[in-house]
């Protein structure tokens, strides 16, 4: 699997009830906890996109059209 490292900032009572969800659910870590969160917001707000992309395995390639940031953005 291609795999890249997302960052993101969260408020510490975030954290705190991101652990503690983690601890007590069905998910094995916070990182699958926040990949599974982000893949079902991106279905449910972006699901043609999302399904084209999966269907063509064009996953991790860039879109044509779309603006791309600079590196330290």
């Amino acid at each position: 699997m291609n795999e890249v490292y997302l960052t993101a900032r969260v408020p510490r009572k975030l954290r705190e009830i991101l652990r503690a969800h983690v601890a007590r659910d069905t998910h094995m870590n916070e990182s699958e906890f926040v990949r599974e969160a982000v893949r079902e917001k991106l279905q449910r707000e972006a699901g043609d996109l999302f399904e084209s992309i999966i269907k063509n395995d064009q996953v991790g390639k860039p879109l044509r059209n779309t603006p791309r940031q600079s590196p330290g953005r």
